[in-house]
């Protein structure tokens, strides 16, 4: 109910918002890149490269997020690499009244979505001066709370980047937890929480084309395709070189543990292959079960636990892996990107936003989702023609070094200036 009256309030509100163009020759403009907050994971790449490429531009870009982690603080290995000097960084909670500042909570059986995203899409009007930013490109919808009402009782316009619709979200990670009790209610507020993202924005953007089906049905708005980039090897090392092991990192979490790479390794026909995990795991405990499914399954001396990974580990491991693998169906899938940069065959569901840029069975194979008997099938094929796979991983290589940071940014700059 709440989220119905909001959205008609701003309905209304949008109907007198910024009819002037936006972005004035020899002006400098300011964006904020609006984020959740900072997570081991794809997030700190964003953002790194993002605030860093649009500043290189000549933007006034910086970074601006709801939550603060300990993240940093955790990670510097990881962190200190993308998010250096050169990227300015501002939490909300800094402008608003200590006491919403201190305490927070995250709402029962979500992964992200807390009491500071609530706190800050109240007070934002209050604490931002009218027109303070001349863009705000919102990453992922939970950022709309504050996105929108600043994009009404400020002036400020706003881009939404989504990665995966609400409904999918849901389906995929929390339909999977004790909240399944709770879908038939909570599935359709889904729906309403991607049409109040959508409607404020000025467009949205989208890092593949997976769900445009389901956007074009709920939003008018245009669509506009923004693949991510990578940082392509000068020079590929010998395919001949390469280790027996299969490479897969990812955030792991409930809706998404590795488990299944268990039954692809007991079906690769080479038992002397290897699998390799990277990562950061949410909560500490599924790492836990993980190694327990480990020994019941008598597979500890063939798999190894790595932990999170900089771009520095993220090369020297996709410079030695056979194949990379990742199992699930992803609105993008950077880390196949960043595999095939540096020339390593890549294994990922058809239908990925990744799969725009490459083609089955000459960059990589694309499988179905779901489907571990196809995974089986085409990592014994990697492993069992190693001229082939050299040259899959040339061709990959090859066509990662059509799409870096700077064609990323040189695309956003279009979309801003579309819109501005």
């Amino acid at each position: 109910m709440h989220l119905f009256i909001l959205d008609y309030c701003f309905k209304r509100g949008q109907k007198v918002f910024n009819r002037a163009p936006l972005f004035q020759e020899g002006k400098t403009m300011k964006i904020a890149f609006l984020a959740d907050e900072l997570a081991p994971g794809s997030a700190p790449v964003i953002i790194g490269n993002t605030i860093r490429g649009l500043r290189k531009l000549g933007y006034d870009a910086r970074c601006l997020l709801i939550v603060r982690k300990p993240y940093p603080e955790l990670y510097p290995e990881i962190f200190s690499h993308y998010l250096r000097g050169d990227v300015p960084i501002e939490y909300i909670l800094d402008r608003l009244p200590r006491f919403f500042a201190k305490y927070n909570f995250k709402f029962p059986g979500f992964s992200f979505f807390s009491f500071h995203h609530i706190s800050s899409g109240l007070f934002s009007p209050f604490v931002f001066r009218q027109k303070e930013w001349d863009l705000i490109i919102a990453n992922c919808q939970y950022t709309s709370f504050v996105a929108r009402p600043l994009s009404v009782f400020r002036k400020i316009p706003y881009l939404q980047l989504i990665w995966d619709p609400a409904p999918y979200t849901f389906k995929k990670i929390y339909s999977k937890r004790k909240m399944k009790l709770f879908s038939p209610l909570l599935y359709p507020l889904t729906t309403i929480l991607d049409k109040f993202a959508y409607g404020g924005a000025k467009a949205i953007i989208t890092s593949g084309k997976l769900h445009h089906g389901y956007l074009k049905k709920v939003t008018a708005k245009n669509l506009e395709v923004l693949y991510p980039g990578c940082a392509p090897l000068d020079k590929l090392p010998d395919y001949n070189l390469r280790q027996k092991f299969i490479l897969t990192y990812d955030r792991w979490d409930i809706g998404n543990i590795p488990n299944l790479y268990l039954d692809l390794l007991e079906g690769v026909k080479d038992k002397e292959v290897k699998l390799m995990i990277g990562g950061f795991w949410h909560p500490e405990g599924l790492k836990e079960d993980f190694l327990t499914e480990l020994k019941k399954r008598g597979l500890l001396n063939r798999v190894q636990l790595l932990g999170p990974l900089n771009e520095d580990k993220i090369k020297m491991l996709c410079s030695q892996a056979m194949v990379h693998v990742h199992h699930n169906e992803e609105a993008f899938g950077m880390q196949s990107l960043e595999a095939a940069a540096c020339g390593c065959p890549i294994i990922i569901p058809s239908g990925s936003g990744v799969t725009d840029l490459f083609e089955h069975g000459v960059h990589g194979y694309f499988p179905p989702k779901e489907n571990i008997e196809q995974l089986i099938y085409y990592v014994n094929l990697i492993f069992n023609d190693k001229v082939k796979s050299s040259e899959m991983g040339r061709r990959a290589w090859e066509a990662a070094k059509t799409h870096t940071w700077q064609t990323y940014i040189d695309k956003l700059d279009e979309i801003i200036r579309r819109y501005s």
